[in-house]
């Protein structure tokens, strides 16, 4: 869903947290959590909200993710698609 490092090291629950947070975080909030099985720490922070041409859902995020030690940094943006779900399209 995310960029290359952060995205493959998601698991279900991350993807979940992650859904969370663009579903229900207010814009310039960070959501943070640990990943209790993998070790690896998020956070996520909505910067904009808005609808694009074609009537969608988007929000613009920053996830940053610790990974094996690692510090991974990502902007990007998600629409929600027409199942409910969140997909990242840049």
């Amino acid at each position: 869903m995310l960029g290359q490092a952060i995205g493959q090291s998601m698991d279900q629950t991350d993807r979940m947290q992650t859904a969370q947070a663009l579903e229900t975080g207010r814009t310039s909030q960070s959501y943070a959590w640990r990943n209790p099985d993998t070790g690896a720490q998020y956070n996520m922070t909505p910067t904009r909200t808005f609808r694009d041409n074609g009537g969608q859902d988007c929000r613009d995020f920053t996830t940053k993710a610790v990974l094996d030690g690692r510090h991974q940094a990502i902007n990007g943006t998600a629409c929600r698609q027409p199942d409910g779900t969140w997909a990242v399209v840049r």
